[in-house]
């Protein structure tokens, strides 16, 4: 599922038609406040579907990764001796990998109503108060250009536990983020509980908006609490800025 609005965003991304994406992709274009979060940067590189879409704001840096990446799949993009080449490329543009990251999708519509935890909900004035508490470093941005817009909380005796929240991070699509503040909580399955009453709410409420999740490729706890809450591998993607 999601397909075509997934689709959609990486139009928006990437600043081309749809059918572009049949084939792997080299556009030279500035990005837009419609792109994602992490696809606004001076280059941007996305593995979906075994292709390989780039965008870069640098002609020269464009024809440049097309004559080297434009006859290679996807499958082993992300090898190191490749991620060290493209590295050293960008350095010329004085530009740098930042990061790797694996941003997983649901794949199927997620059912919570059998949850057994008792969850908080958070609408966006309500998540505006949490922005004091120290504690909260992954759930909430407190972004006015990705705003915060729903969030859940597990408490025990009236203390946040966990919490977990989605804010805007392009046109179709919302960013997760999750936290267990207790470390007494840790591996209990609250966080999967959570994250699937999150993107459950979601499915109903936004049916037009894709609840995203990503995390680090060696963060393999975040990861399995996305698989767990029933998220699949939607795309990788290289995320570069500026040295």
């Amino acid at each position: 599922m999601y397909k075509e609005l997934l689709i959609k965003q990486f139009k928006t991304d990437f600043n081309c038609d749809s059918e572009q994406f049949n084939n792997s992709l080299f556009l030279t274009s500035a990005s837009n406040s419609d792109a994602r979060y992490w696809a606004r940067n001076k280059a941007d590189i996305v593995c979906f579907k075994n292709k390989i879409f780039v965008r870069t704001e640098i002609e020269s840096l464009t024809e440049e990764l097309k004559n080297m990446y434009s006859n290679i799949n996807a499958e082993w993009f992300l090898e190191m001796d490749n991620i060290y080449k493209l590295n050293n490329t960008l350095k010329k543009y004085q530009l740098k990998i930042e990061r790797v990251a694996p941003f997983f999708i649901p794949n199927k519509l997620i059912n919570s109503e059998n949850i057994d935890l008792k969850f908080q909900r958070f609408n966006q004035d309500d998540i505006f108060n949490f922005k004091q508490n120290k504690q909260i470093t992954e759930s909430f941005c407190y972004s006015e250009q990705d705003p915060d817009q729903i969030g859940f909380g597990y408490y025990v005796n009236n203390v946040l536990i966990a919490v977990c929240g989605a804010n805007k991070n392009g046109k179709y699509t919302w960013e997760i983020g999750i936290e267990i503040l207790d470390k007494n909580y840790n591996e209990k399955g609250i966080a999967t509980k959570l994250v699937k009453t999150l993107i459950s709410t979601i499915q109903k409420e936004q049916p037009n908006i894709i609840p995203v999740y990503s995390t680090s490729l060696s963060h393999i706890d975040s990861m399995n609490v996305a698989i767990n809450a029933g998220c699949k591998v939607g795309w990788s993607e290289i995320i570069i800025s500026e040295i």
